[in-house]
């Protein structure tokens, strides 16, 4: 006598709710060249304009979340790297600038520290180099 095979039983069913939510997450992350736009908008010699500020800031601040959870992910131990991390986790923590010169002064920082992160993790093959 022959037994059908049949599929397993999944206990945790795709759920609709969080495929979508995961859709929309991939949809949102940013690749690497799009990254290094972010860091010359914000490092340019002309600073942007003051419409445009808060979306580079907004912008910047998930690019070094982004690079900040590659590193994690990839158990990286350079010292370089976590320090790096350390640095745009105070530049987070800090009250941001109510004038337009003290939000380009942040701006500048915080390219210039995912400049130096983007460019730590290629230094250290984390990430394969992008331009």
């Amino acid at each position: 006598m022959h037994t059908t095979l049949a599929a397993p039983a999944r206990a945790n069913q795709a759920n609709p709710e969080l495929l979508a939510r995961l859709a929309a997450a991939l949809r949102k992350m940013r690749t690497l060249p799009e990254i290094l736009d972010d860091i010359g908008d914000a490092l340019d010699p002309q600073p942007p304009a003051a419409t445009e500020v808060e979306d580079i800031h907004e912008r910047l601040r998930e690019d070094l979340e982004r690079l900040a959870a590659i590193a994690e992910a990839a158990e990286t131990a350079d010292p370089e790297v976590w320090r790096l991390i350390a640095r745009a986790a105070e530049l987070e923590s800090v009250e941001l600038p109510q004038d337009h010169p003290g939000w380009i002064v942040h701006l500048r920082k915080q390219g210039a520290v995912a400049n130096d992160l983007l460019e730590r993790l290629t230094v250290t093959r984390t990430i394969k180099q992008v331009a």
